[in-house]
C-alpha cells in the first residue's frame, strides 16, 4: 500500500496542478482503496474470536478461498 500511495502521490503531483489539488486528487483516488483493505482487515481479525476449533476447520475448509477473494481487488491498479 505504501508503495501504491507514493506512485499514486508521484502521478498527482506530476500532473501540474498546485499543491492543494494535487494532495485532493490523490486522496480521492486513495480513500476507496484503503477503506476496502481495512474493511477486510477488520474481517478477518474477527476470525481470531472464534474458538480454535471451529476457526481451524474454516479456514481448513475456506482459507484458500477466502484468501484469494480478499486480496483478488488489489491486482488491479491503484
Amino acid at each position: 500500500m505504501a508503495l501504491e500511495d507514493g506512485l499514486v502521490l508521484a502521478e498527482c503531483l506530476g500532473s501540474g496542478g498546485d499543491l492543494p489539488s494535487a494532495l485532493d486528487a490523490f486522496q480521492a483516488r486513495r480513500r476507496p482503496r484503503t477503506q476496502w483493505v481495512l474493511a477486510q482487515t477488520h474481517r478477518r481479525d474477527r476470525t481470531r474470536n472464534l474458538p480454535p476449533a471451529l476457526r481451524n476447520l474454516v479456514l481448513r475448509r475456506f482459507g484458500r478461498h477466502i484468501f484469494h477473494a480478499n486480496y483478488r481487488p488489489l491486482v488491479d491498479l491503484p
